[in-house]
């Protein structure tokens, strides 16, 4: 799926966050377009979806620079809610079973964690049903934190999105894919982790 040349596209926009290291869900979308042309689906609108907003946001940037610019200059973190649900599902590092949301309203929350809004931050596996489709259509996304604000926007468009950090997993990713018979496997890293020799190796192991 193309990133980069639609990324540059959109390059006078607000595609990343001034005080931390992630993109925003403003970028994730458009590459998500891209996913549904791919696809052969129709992507939904931005405006179709209920849209929260987070604000002050002092991300890992100003965390380690405690740059005073920055904390005058704080982000703010846009989420969309899936139209079918906002319910998920995610197992803890422990094995513990919580129940959450896709979108979480963090109002409230310190500063430095209002990314966590998308779908409970990095967890070892998350499911999410969607009670609007009975096709049996799944997809497993594969990913670091740059994945957790691209997962809601395919909420709409599957039965089930199981989502797997690679960081904490003990899964392999392709004997999960067999066992609950997932149609489509999603990778997505950002490009400054992913070119880690050891973190491709870890991918790589997953995926045998």
């Amino acid at each position: 799926i193309d990133t980069i040349d639609t990324l540059r596209e959109h390059n006078n926009e607000y595609l990343y966050f001034r005080t931390d290291h992630h993109w925003t869900q403003l970028a994730a979308y458009y590459v998500y377009q891209n996913f549904c042309e791919q696809k052969g689906i129709q992507p939904n609108q931005l405006s179709d979806f209920k849209k929260m907003t987070f604000s002050p946001f002092l991300g890992s940037f100003y965390q380690e620079l405690q740059n005073k610019d920055m904390a005058a200059n704080p982000d703010s973190v846009d989420a969309y809610v899936p139209m079918a649900t906002n319910d998920l599902t995610f197992w803890e590092k422990d094995g513990s079973k919580v129940n959450w949301n896709v979108i979480r309203d963090v109002t409230g929350w310190n500063q430095n964690s209002l990314y966590s809004c998308f779908i409970g931050g990095d967890k070892p596996l998350a499911v999410i049903k969607n009670p609007n489709i009975s096709d049996g259509s799944s997809c497993v996304v594969v990913k670091e934190s740059y994945g957790n604000c691209f997962v809601p926007f395919l909420v709409d468009h599957y039965q089930t999105v199981y989502v797997i950090d690679f960081r904490y997993t003990q899964n392999n990713v392709m004997d999960f894919v067999k066992k609950y018979h997932v149609q489509d496997l999603i990778l997505i890293n950002n490009i400054s982790i992913i070119a880690s020799e050891d973190v491709s190796k870890t991918i790589a192991g997953l995926l045998e």
